[in-house]
């Protein structure tokens, strides 16, 4: 089970490159020489940023790191150099003509993924000087998020031709990058994909064709009681869940400020710390972001509380810690707080504007509407909050655009209801929303019905119904204090499908198989088999922080039972989903 830790995965391959040794008895100057370079390309340029520090390469000896692409670079033949890249044919073009004039004395070179017959053959022709002691292949085509959560970053706008099929070059992409994942991971799994998604029937062909084709030389695992599966899901299945609010640390901070491959971009806070305008988040290297990113807001702003409280207590303040203006008060009373706390301030800047875009936005009455749109079946209450929220002259457009695809979704017909809705939005958002409502009922009006929010309605005594009514309990609403968190009441499609997976009983018809011999089998239906240990999540269209967070939640309940981990084309907000579905 370990090695479906993510993390552990990454620093098992990234310590290969990294404790490369050069080749022995020769006594030459490159052999004695400690010091070494690292080159890489735009794509592990990412993957090495996002899995090791600064300080982790100065410990091995790296002190130059610099790009393929960069041509400019000195000679220094006395240097081994580690080359890490990916085997696109930009990057090979930029290696032959390394290796044709070679800066460096020795060349250790490692690829993200599969190397071609063809591209290994040129290599070799331009090694004329033998300066090549070792090629690679490492498999890590994919960002690492989390330890249970992967992303292949690929820009929604570009998977599409249209709605139900794939640009074909993405789709090559995302194949070399899932089996990249499956090798890193050291698994041949049974493929499962929607049955109902022609993309994911497309992707799942592809993916087996792919394994097939190297079953002997890099999918000879040994086989396992209970394989391993690969189940690719799609976007559309479950359309709500992008379009709610989030209310946990690292949702909320993707929603409202950004964060792209670990980096946050703070420069439009107001009044920033100069120091604090570009940060980088990454539960492997901030102990309080790891600690922190699944709470809920009510929860993260207790922890930041009670880390400045313990300050105050070391030096014996009297300032008053009540609320976050209280706290950036005192980091502004304290400025030497910000030095002792470490990567905490930057924290404390991030909540301060979660808070400031929260009351700017009125988004606490919003989500609590928007919540029982989805959860509650068919209420007159709700509709009537709903219809209030679309007159507010101060609410954002975007927000009432959101509102109405979220009824459509649980309510959508052509009863009175829904012509009332868009006669009121025909008066309060501009023709193109208007129209992008219209093509968004079209799109999804045969799933409004079709599972009936199942996360929500279906077999609440689940596994983690007991950590939800802990979590959710902890920040109630201000109509509701007593009851459970309103905000967050909506569960996630994926949270469903683990639950029925660890149960073995994932509906008959919800699945289908892809078989050794490429063709799809019978629909999976209940056995008597044991459940999967390990299961590997891909979702085609984004996927969202909210579901990381579920995913994780699962495998603390599932400790030493089931492992998941969890991955998209994209990890998408709010906006990203509204925005590919109106470009499709």
């Amino acid at each position: 089970m370990v090695k479906m830790n993510l993390f552990k995965v990454s620093d098992y391959y990234i310590g290969r490159i990294l404790n490369s040794q050069p080749k022995s008895g020769s006594g030459s100057v490159v052999e004695q020489s400690r010091i070494r370079a690292l080159l890489l390309d735009k794509d592990t340029t990412t993957t090495i940023s996002m899995c090791a520090t600064q300080s982790d390469l100065l410990n091995h000896e790296i002190y130059l790191v610099d790009t393929i692409e960069n041509q400019n670079r000195d000679t220094m033949r006395h240097l081994r150099c580690l080359v890490y890249v990916n085997p696109s044919e930009e990057t090979i073009q930029a290696l032959l003509k390394e290796l044709q004039n070679p800066k460096y004395g020795e060349y250790y070179i490692f690829f993200s993924n599969m190397l071609t017959k063809s591209q290994l053959e040129r290599l070799a022709e331009a090694d004329d000087l033998e300066v090549v002691s070792q090629v690679e292949e490492i498999f890590q085509d994919y960002h690492i998020l989390n330890e249970d959560f992967y992303s292949l970053d690929i820009p929604i706008e570009r998977l599409f031709q249209s709605h139900d099929v794939w640009d074909e070059s993405v789709l090559t992409e995302c194949t070399k990058c899932i089996t990249s994942l499956l090798l890193s991971l050291k698994v041949r799994p049974e493929i499962k994909f929607e049955s109902n998604s022609k993309l994911c029937s497309k992707l799942a062909r592809e993916i087996n064709y792919e394994i097939e084709q190297n079953e002997k030389t890099l999918f000879d695992f040994p086989s396992m009681d209970s394989p391993p599966l690969l189940v690719l899901l799609d976007r559309k299945n479950d359309p709500l869940t992008p379009l709610l609010q989030p209310w946990t640390y690292q949702s909320m901070l993707n929603e409202y400020i950004g964060i792209k491959r670990n980096i946050v971009d703070l420069s439009g806070i107001p009044d920033i710390d100069r120091n604090l305008q570009t940060v980088t988040l990454s539960p492997k290297q901030d102990s309080f972001f790891h600690d922190t990113m699944y709470l809920n807001f009510g929860e993260l702003g207790d922890r930041v509380k009670q880390y400045v409280t313990n300050y105050k207590d070391k030096t014996h303040s009297n300032s008053k810690i009540d609320s976050i203006e209280d706290i950036k008060n005192f980091i502004e009373k304290y400025p030497e707080f910000r030095k002792l706390s470490g990567s905490v301030a930057k924290h404390m800047a991030i909540v301060g504007e979660l808070d400031r875009q929260l009351q700017l936005r009125n988004i606490w009455q919003l989500s609590e509407v928007e919540q029982n749109l989805a959860v509650h079946k068919d209420n007159q209450q709700d509709y009537r909050d709903m219809l209030d929220l679309f007159r507010e002259p101060k609410l954002d457009p975007k927000y009432k655009l959101k509102l109405a695809c979220i009824y459509l979704l649980k309510h959508g017909g052509n009863d009175a209801k829904v012509t009332e809705m868009f006669q009121i939005l025909g008066q309060e958002l501009p023709v193109d929303d208007v129209n992008f409502l219209h093509k968004f009922k079209r799109i999804f009006s045969s799933k409004s019905n079709e599972h009936d929010n199942q996360g929500h309605q279906l077999e609440r005594d689940d596994l983690l119904s007991e950590l939800a009514r802990k979590f959710n309990s902890k920040m109630g609403s201000k109509s509701h204090p007593e009851t459970d968190n309103v905000y967050m009441q909506h569960v996630p499609e994926i949270s469903t499908l683990l639950t029925q997976f660890s149960k073995n009983k994932v509906p008959r018809d919800r699945l289908r198989t892809i078989g050794n011999d490429q063709a799809v089998t019978s629909p999976s239906s209940p056995t008597s088999s044991p459940p999967p240990q390990d299961i590997i999540l891909f979702v085609v269209g984004g996927v969202t922080f909210e579901e990381a967070r579920f995913v994780h939640q699962f495998n603390e309940t599932m400790k030493n039972r089931m492992r998941v981990i969890l991955g998209g084309t994209s990890v998408i907000s709010t906006n990203d989903y509204i925005e590919s579905i109106r470009n499709t």
